[in-house]
């Protein structure tokens, strides 16, 4: 599998960073709402900027050969 270059790295650190920053301010967000309704539109959009880290990560180590190891240790 060919390797990321220095510049994906750090954009992909870049993108990473932001989708963090959203789930904090999603969860800031929520606790100053009053309404349930709102509540739980930014717990959901939390939990898909969460999917999206997540997403991220799980390619990123399986671009580097991490995520065959990771699942062979479950095995």
């Amino acid at each position: 599998m060919e390797q990321l270059t220095q510049m994906e790295l750090l954009h992909l650190q870049d993108l990473i960073g932001a989708e963090a920053l959203a789930v904090r301010k999603c969860q800031m967000y929520e606790k100053q709402c009053k309404s349930g309704e709102m509540k739980q539109w930014f717990r959901d959009a939390a939990e898909l900027h969460r999917a999206h880290i997540r997403g991220m990560m799980k390619e990123l180590r399986r671009h580097d050969g991490r995520e065959r190891k990771h699942a062979e240790r479950k095995q």
